[in-house]
């Protein structure tokens, strides 16, 4: 597991409220002066310390939030904090499952999960936190760590996976030579058919489970208006086929964006996105592809774009596991596309979020980092 970097964090840059309903007013616990002295101990490391009531509203926050965060402690006690500003809605579900299960775990746990900063980009943090007893009051305690977290690392070595896919892809092809023996040598059966459709569909699982672990070869200076006009004019004709209109409202602020992106990954991550918006959409119908830059100040500093469908929409209860590998509610689907998309964006910096409500259609935003020097931001 990555260890944590002692240089600053991105900065969060506004309160939000984090764990409990906002109006909540509590006084800080008896407990924080020993915190308090815990925390000392720890100001010169990235490492931030808290303590929260039943509720999860904090009664103290240790001061290096400041240095580590942006944020003050004065202003986030009896505040609630980690809101979906804040975490992205998977990372939240998880999150609030532990926080669940600590009466189960020892009364302790620990995860690692995203935090968003204001442009709406992503950085990883070691979070900690347990339960304990302060004259007969349950207060949670945590500990939040910023970490340099590279979002490759979310899967093995890339050299033992590629290793393992040849050998399960030489088997595979061996197996289906034998079943082709076979069908000639023997009457057609039913057996011998789901034998030849079941090789098949490993094999194609196989190789999207290589597609799935690719990282950038070159990571160079891309325009992004020609990532998006490239991934347009490739999918447009797929579309047009199902009888689907395509609208593609790439704004002005794009033109002279720069990434720093492989462009092979990034199409693909973009397409993927094009390609479960077909498949979710019927004929006379609209999928659109939007595309713009936010602005910090005067400076344009992350872009956005969208697919927008107007399909079957995802049902709430599988929104948060739309993005995790092999996860599918479609039948003879590998459940790849979505969760490779992903995690091509999260190599590049950025996040990809899902937003859709059933029988009324689905959003994906894939939000990227510009260069550090973006150029001047067009309104």
């Amino acid at each position: 597991m990555p260890g944590p970097v002692a240089h600053r964090s991105p900065q969060l840059e506004t309160v939000d409220p984090l764990f409990t309903e906002p109006g909540s007013s509590i006084q800080p616990s008896q407990s924080a002066s020993s915190l308090r002295e815990d925390s000392a101990a720890f100001q010169s490391l990235p490492c931030v310390l808290y303590e929260c009531n039943a509720a999860f509203e904090f009664t103290y926050v240790s001061e290096n939030i400041s240095e580590l965060f942006g944020l003050e402690s004065k202003e986030l006690i009896g505040n609630p904090l980690l809101s979906d500003q804040r975490i992205p809605v998977e990372d939240l579900v998880l999150l609030s499952n532990r926080l669940g299960e600590l009466e189960h775990l020892n009364k302790r746990t620990s995860l690692m999960h995203r935090m968003l900063t204001r442009r709406g980009l992503p950085f990883w943090v070691a979070h900690s936190l347990w339960k304990a007893s302060l004259n007969d009051t349950t207060v949670v305690r945590g500990c939040i760590v910023p970490m340099d977290y590279n979002g490759r690392l979310h899967s093995s070595e890339q050299a033992v996976i590629s290793r393992f896919v040849h050998k399960m892809g030489n088997h595979f092809q061996l197996l289906n030579l034998v079943v082709n023996s076979l069908r000639r040598t023997v009457p057609e059966s039913r057996e011998t058919l789901m034998l030849q459709e079941t090789v098949e569909k490993a094999i194609e699982l196989t190789r999207g489970f290589s597609d799935y672990n690719q990282a950038p070869t070159c990571l160079s200076r891309v325009e992004l208006m020609d990532i998006l006009q490239a991934t347009a004019m490739t999918r447009r004709s797929s579309f047009e086929k199902k009888g689907i209109h395509f609208d593609s409202q790439i704004h002005a602020s794009v033109n002279g964006a720069v990434i720093q992106a492989d462009p092979y990954l990034l199409e693909l991550a973009i397409g993927h996105v094009l390609q479960n918006a077909l498949e979710a959409t019927e004929a006379g119908a609209q999928v659109t592809l939007q595309a713009r830059v936010k602005c910090s100040g005067d400076r344009a500093s992350a872009a956005s774009i969208s697919v927008i469908d107007s399909g079957c929409g995802i049902d709430e209860n599988a929104l948060a596991n739309v993005v995790v590998p092999f996860f599918t509610s479609k039948k003879n689907h590998d459940g790849l596309g979505l969760s490779m998309a992903a995690r091509f964006i999260e190599i590049h910096g950025g996040i990809l979020r899902v937003t859709s409500a059933q029988g009324k259609g689905t959003e994906v935003e894939i939000v990227l980092p510009l260069e550090a020097e973006g150029q001047s931001c067009l309104l």
